[in-house]
């Protein structure tokens, strides 16, 4: 299984600078796991239905999902509600396993490099994208969004950006993206899309106050 969204999210929004994004940055992490959940409700391995989640436990997962597959079992097992299934995508364990899955899997297809990055004492390992399979992904995203009919991983990687309000640091041309937004905005598929994203803004919001509160 190839989770587009997760992969072109990580190639486009991972840098080292003063902090890997998707290593130490909450926000970044989580939306990093939402992208693998959108993945799997365009696969069907997750299926919505008057805001009800089921999951299919018969289908073949990728190994560094089983922390993922068991925190969505356990939160579906107490609440099939869409906020419910979305409370993992804030986990920390669930976010480093999934990125050195498909970590180690773009290393193998030479889009990364690995890199050691040290924080606080602590080394990390973190797969940083080429600058080659960088700018690949944003003109895939581009490409995809001009095209007659739109992928459903681009429609994906597309909202979660709009979420994050880091749409302008990828799509740079102010009109280009304003007539990309008016575009995807009437895509029939965006509708699911958009409730899912913006339900899981609302999870990682208030894990986000909790954790400020707590370490204050």
């Amino acid at each position: 299984m190839t989770l587009t969204t997760a992969e072109k999210y990580l190639l486009i929004t991972e840098r080292i600078g003063k902090k890997p994004m998707l290593r130490t940055r909450f926000t970044s992490q989580s939306y990093f796991v939402l992208a693998v959940f959108l993945d799997l409700v365009a696969d069907n391995v997750i299926q919505i239905q008057d805001d009800k989640v089921v999951f299919d436990n018969n289908r073949q997962l990728p190994d560094y999902l089983t922390i993922f597959v068991k925190e969505l079992t356990d939160c579906l097992a107490k609440d099939d509600q869409l906020a419910s299934a979305l409370t993992p995508i804030t986990s920390w364990d669930i976010a480093n396993q999934t990125y050195d899955g498909i970590g180690s899997q773009l290393r193998a297809a030479k889009q990364v490099q690995r890199v050691i990055f040290q924080n606080n004492l602590k080394p990390h390992v973190i797969y940083e994208p080429t600058d080659s399979a960088r700018t690949a992904a944003k003109s895939w995203l581009i490409d995809k969004l001009n095209a007659s009919v739109l992928d459903t991983a681009a429609l994906n990687l597309f909202e979660i950006l709009v979420q994050m309000d880091a749409l302008k640091w990828v799509i740079t041309d102010e009109q280009e993206r304003t007539r990309l937004l008016e575009k995807v905005s009437q895509q029939p598929g965006l509708k699911q899309i958009k409730a899912i994203s913006e339900t899981a803004a609302e999870v990682i919001t208030q894990k986000r106050f909790w954790l400020d509160s707590w370490l204050s």
